[in-house]
């Protein structure tokens, strides 16, 4: 016998008696005068509208999307780790080529990085010089106008 074979006569065992239970919770019913025998033979599935069954549908894909993008995500970040670790621990030589060395603050940055910030600060003073320049432009319409009155 494999390891499921168990489980599966018990989940067999479980439906056989909640099938039971329902008729007999049925056949109580019928007994005591709770239902009628006409109420009975009506469909047992509601009237559902379409849009009813797209919701939970759509309910349904959400929860299992989201869940599968989580559960993928913590696997992921989990494996990832674990892999990590073993290498550092497995191969520390490889580990360490690999690491990011630290920046020596008083090293001289790169041709890019200097192109870079000096881009930046132009562009900055760019924009406040565009800033004064239409700054003043509506203070000195806002004098002619008053001027022309």
């Amino acid at each position: 016998m494999d390891n499921m074979t168990p489980f599966i006569i018990a989940i067999f065992f479980v439906a056989i008696l909640t099938a039971f239970g329902m008729l007999s919770f049925r056949a109580w019913k019928l007994r005591t005068g709770r239902v009628s025998l006409e109420e009975t033979r009506e469909t047992p599935v509601p009237n559902l509208s379409f849009r009813q069954i797209e919701k939970t549908v759509l309910y349904l894909t959400k929860y299992i999307v989201v869940s599968t993008v989580v559960g993928t995500a913590k696997y992921w970040f989990i494996i990832t780790t674990k892999t990590k670790k073993k290498a550092e621990e497995s191969w520390p030589r490889i580990h360490k080529a690999f690491t990011k060395k630290p920046k020596d603050p008083s090293a001289r940055p790169s041709l890019v990085k200097r192109s870079v910030a000096e881009s930046k600060i132009r562009i900055r003073r760019v924009k406040e010089k565009v800033k004064r320049e239409h700054g003043q432009v509506k203070v000195e319409e806002q004098e002619e106008s008053v001027e022309d009155n």
